[in-house]
């Protein structure tokens, strides 16, 4: 862990110190993807995501290979990765999931799913944002939080 002192820029006018940060390394599964990494850590990214439980069944195929195969569980968010190696994950292959608004794309890790989804609307409103001019700064913070 490295001593840093970095303010993130947050939602609404907002902002945080980042004092620590630390090298990592991120892979997938089979190890063919490895990029070296400089986090920043942070207490708490967001709240869980999603804010309930989705039902999936309909949506996602069972033959598709999921980065993330309970992504429709709130849980916490344990690192947020930012656009220095955002389009370095991304793979060829989009699926749109029948009969939803529910996108699936293929990245290094498997099919990620984004999109919206047919709920009771809630008094929340989850939405994360961190602006720093030095990616680098916000991925040693991401990591402060988690260590």
């Amino acid at each position: 862990m490295e001593k840093v002192n970095t303010v993130v820029s947050c939602v609404n006018d907002t902002s945080m110190i980042v004092k620590n940060c630390v090298k990592t390394s991120v892979a997938n599964r089979d190890k063919s993807f490895k990029r070296e990494l400089l986090m920043l850590l942070v207490d708490k990214i967001t709240d869980f995501i999603p804010n309930k439980v989705i039902n999936v069944d309909v949506y996602v195929s069972e033959f598709v290979s999921l980065a993330d195969h309970s992504f429709n569980v709130p849980d916490k968010i344990d690192m947020l990765l930012g656009a220095e190696i955002f389009y370095e994950l991304l793979r060829p292959g989009q699926i749109y999931a029948q009969n939803s608004q529910l996108l699936l794309q293929n990245t290094v890790f498997g099919y990620v799913v984004s999109g919206s989804v047919d709920q009771v609307a809630e008094d929340r409103v989850h939405c994360g944002l961190i602006l720093d001019d030095d990616l680098n700064k916000t991925l040693k913070q991401f990591w402060e939080i988690e260590c």
